[in-house]
């Protein structure tokens, strides 16, 4: 038996490729290339319809806008204003007056908000429609704290230092308040006044209000600069300075309690120097 393993091949019976290569070669029937026209026709008119259908929505939505902005139903009837002790009717009816025949979605609220901001006793407002013609104000009033003294007068003013308004001599509202006077300070209704020694005044009233047995409205605080501040109060001194207003305090009711003992009238009490207190009689 002959052993087929080690026979060598002629290089004349050897083939090159070992794989049959296959072509693929399209052939379009008549049949087939009016099928292709009928598929060109078709998306043509599918574009169209697109097209078409995109012009009538958009014609639809532009006819939807002009009727809302012109429906009578949206025209503004009345404004609801809440929050509001301070501001007057004159004011109330000038905001209101912003709102008058305007529809609601044209209105600019930002620039209703603006406005009313521009009134010193308007801390802060929130607007809001309500569907189909009513417009809501709520209004975040400023709170008068203090009464700033002035050498242009007198104005109320709320505890970040803004100055409100002007106090006549009719108004009322200054009687329940302490005053600092800062005769230097530049009043602004609207305006936060700029002085350095504000700060330091208001401190210091909070520290006399947490001790309590102070009637607020007797107390005066003279704040021209931080270093001179001082209290006026029954009859009496009291200078403070700047700073370490908890222990010149807790010093002051000492100082009080002995004079008090004595019987002595005190015109003033320095409580300036750190540790001590100059007292002077009347």
């Amino acid at each position: 038996m002959r052993d087929y393993k080690h026979v060598t091949v002629p290089k004349s019976y050897r083939t090159r490729r070992t794989r049959t290569a296959v072509k693929r070669v399209g052939v379009n029937s008549p049949y087939e290339r009016a099928g292709g026209g009928q598929k060109r026709i078709a998306k043509t008119l599918l574009n169209l319809v697109v097209v078409v259908m995109t012009a009538a929505a958009a014609l639809l939505t532009w006819q939807a806008y002009r009727m809302i902005m012109h429906a009578d139903v949206f025209v503004i009837s009345g404004v609801d204003i809440k929050g509001v002790k301070q501001l007057g009717e004159r004011e109330l009816k000038g905001f209101a007056a912003a709102f008058s025949g305007q529809n609601i979605f044209r209105v600019d609220l930002d620039a209703a908000a603006r406005q009313a901001r521009m009134n010193p006793w308007v801390a802060d407002v929130r607007i809001h429609r309500r569907l189909p013609n009513r417009i809501t104000m709520v209004f975040s009033e400023r709170i008068a704290t203090h009464v700033l003294e002035t050498a242009s007068g007198r104005y109320l003013m709320d505890r970040s230092g803004v100055v409100i308004e002007r106090i006549s001599k009719e108004n009322a509202a200054d009687r329940l308040l302490p005053v600092i006077a800062i005769h230097g300070a530049r009043a602004v209704p609207g305006e936060a006044v700029t002085s350095a020694s504000l700060a330091e005044a208001m401190q210091l009233l909070d520290e006399i209000n947490a001790r309590g047995g102070w009637q607020a409205a007797d107390i005066t605080v003279y704040a021209d600069t931080s270093d001179s501040i001082a209290v006026a109060y029954g009859g009496t001194i009291f200078k403070m300075g700047s700073g370490r207003y908890d222990e010149k305090l807790r010093r002051l009711g000492e100082v009080m309690a002995d004079v008090s003992n004595r019987g002595i009238a005190v015109a003033y009490v320095d409580l300036r120097p750190e540790r001590q207190a100059a007292v002077r009689r009347k």
